[in-house]
């Protein structure tokens, strides 16, 4: 989180909603997700009842909802047993709330945005209702959106959502359908009010049209709000019924597991909310799948780039080639001058630009045919790859060096550096035989006349001083590797050691984008798995066991309050 001070459970939703946006931002980041993805939270709520207190013992939160004419107002002041709609907080246009609230209950922390204009309170002594609080919220089908508006501030903070209706408007369901968007937030107890002028059949159909909108076993209540006493005829009703069961509802420990749903609730609306962020990561298998494809679209796209370069690379090659030279000079010089000529000749931006092409439709096509954000895929492969092209004529240029510095094999180099010693040693030693011969027979020519060397040997010498350099000379010649051949080897060589370092670094870049990937996927999961803990407590193990689920459908609307209350409310039901 991002303060060291822990929150409290209330504020949890809240806490969570912040890391998650903190989350995208980093995803964000990288390009996994648009800078729109945090807009799927704006519409998750994460107030609760118990951000309204400070303290731990809190009151229910109970609202009256319903439509005009329905008797909410009537039914608060039979709840409270007196006229609550007195001038101090009359509602004459039913735009404004009214809180009835006992006066030992402080309402501590009631948010900025609450229009505390439009808010009236009557205090009370009612030992009933210590621990409720009831708000009569306006008109929801009133035509004023300002109406809709307070309910929208105020719905996150309730406990219970009280429905009231009418025998008139009770099929109206426009109100308590828009509600149904929070339904597993609240517990829910509808009141068909003015039951004296009210039918069975009516009661029947309500109920049935509530369980076609998903509320299975709804608790409805009726209400004879008409004013009479038992004995002027007033109809029979559940009045006592709906006093009990919110005093019940407002056992503490039954507020406990009532604060603990709407936290469920809010975590899940979040976690349905953000889990869709990571379709875009993908997975292992995804991304290992990408990188086969691309070595395959790599080779199908680079196959003929030599045969491409061949002919410039030969027209180089034999433009710059040594001519005879000494055996001396082929390994002096030249080379780094000449193997820089051709590659640069070689490696330009026409061929880079075709690398950037063959990339660029490699990228563009999988972010078509996969979930993976374009916008990932780029950013993860560009550092590489550029640095892949930029260092991309260097690796030719080098190789190419190398293949001049090093032409033909090495027995061919080491037997033409042979004939070329054999040149110089063969003619030496010819000299010497025939210096040797004309002294020895000038030395004997004093004695003997017939000694002296004649014309056969002054032809035959010359010959053998011809063979002993014109042999080696000319095997030497034959032998020499070829400059030529050499430049070609090294531009092919060069040329495919480049585009493999370029294709290793894209390759790199989609390992990057795996890593990436399964970090975020991991940071995301610990954000719910690792939730934040309160003084030193977990969150409730009801909680965590759900979100461990990773239930799909919506949040329950009712835990199992029976197992966390006293014995004396088991036979309470919770709507």
């Amino acid at each position: 989180m991002p303060s060291a001070e822990l929150p409290s459970r209330s504020d949890l939703p809240a806490a969570q909603r912040h890391a998650l946006e903190a989350w995208a931002d980093q995803a964000t980041a990288a390009g996994w997700l648009p800078a729109t993805a945090t807009d799927a939270l704006q519409s998750v709520t994460t107030s609760a009842p118990g951000q309204l207190f400070d303290a731990g013992d809190r009151p229910l939160v109970a609202g009256l909802f319903g439509g005009t004419g329905v008797g909410k107002s009537t039914l608060l002041n039979r709840l409270a047993g007196e006229s609550i709609a007195r001038a101090s907080v009359e509602r004459p246009t039913s735009r404004d709330i009214t809180v009835y609230v006992h006066r030992s209950q402080v309402v501590d922390r009631l948010p900025n945005a609450f229009p505390m204009e439009r808010m009236r309170t009557a205090l009370h002594n009612n030992e009933q209702y210590r621990h409720v609080m009831f708000i009569d919220m306006p008109d929801f089908d009133s035509v004023e959106s300002a109406n809709r508006d307070l309910v929208d501030v105020w719905l996150p903070h309730l406990d219970v959502v009280l429905y009231v209706v009418s025998p008139e408007r009770y099929r109206d369901d426009q109100g308590w359908r828009l509600l149904l968007q929070h339904a597993h937030e609240h517990a829910w107890l509808f009141v068909m009010n003015h039951w004296d002028r009210g039918d069975p059949l009516q009661l029947d159909d309500f109920r049935q049209q509530l369980s076609a909108a998903g509320m299975s076993e709804p608790l409805i209540f009726r209400s004879d709000s008409s004013g009479k006493t038992d004995a002027q005829g007033r109809q029979e009703d559940d009045f006592a019924r709906l006093c009990s069961t919110l005093a019940q509802l407002a056992d503490e420990s039954i507020v406990k597991s009532l604060n603990e749903l709407g936290i469920l609730a809010r975590l899940k609306a979040l976690k349905e909310a953000s889990d869709p962020w990571l379709v875009p990561l993908g997975s292992e298998e995804q991304i290992s799948a990408l990188q086969s494809a691309w070595q395959e679209h790599w080779s199908a796209a680079t196959k003929d780039l030599d045969q491409t370069l061949l002919p410039r690379a030969q027209q180089l090659a034999r433009q710059y080639a040594d001519d005879e030279g000494s055996w001396l000079s082929r390994w002096r010089g030249k080379p780094q001058r000449q193997a820089e000529i051709v590659t640069g000749s070689l490696i330009d931006d026409a061929l880079l630009g075709r690398l950037d092409t063959v990339l660029g439709d490699f990228l563009n096509q999988q972010g078509q045919a996969s979930a993976m954000p374009l916008a990932a895929l780029k950013q993860a492969v560009a550092q590489p790859y550029a640095r892949a092209r930029r260092d991309f004529a260097a690796t030719v240029d080098d190789t190419v060096n190398r293949s001049l510095a090093l032409p033909g094999g090495v027995w061919q180099r080491r037997l033409h550096a042979g004939l070329g010693a054999l040149c110089l040693l063969l003619p030496l030693a010819a000299m010497g035989w025939i210096g040797w011969r004309v002294v020895s027979a000038f030395a004997q020519g004093g004695s003997n006349s017939a000694a002296y060397l004649g014309s056969n040997f002054a032809i035959n010498g010359a010959l053998l001083l011809a063979l002993a350099w014109l042999i080696p000379a000319f095997l030497q010649k034959k032998t020499r590797p070829s400059r030529e051949k050499a430049a070609l080897r090294g531009a092919r060589d060069g040329l495919a050691a480049a585009l493999a370092q370029t294709s290793a670094a894209v390759g790199e870049g989609f390992g990057t984008l795996n890593e990436q990937s399964r970090a975020l996927r991991e940071q995301y999961h610990s954000l719910w798995q690792s939730l934040p803990r309160t003084g030193g407590n977990e969150l409730p193990e009801t909680v965590r066991r759900m979100l461990a689920s990773e239930i799909s459908q919506p949040a329950q609307r009712a835990l199992d309050v029976r197992a966390n209350t006293h014995s004396s409310t088991d036979a309470t039901p919770v709507s």
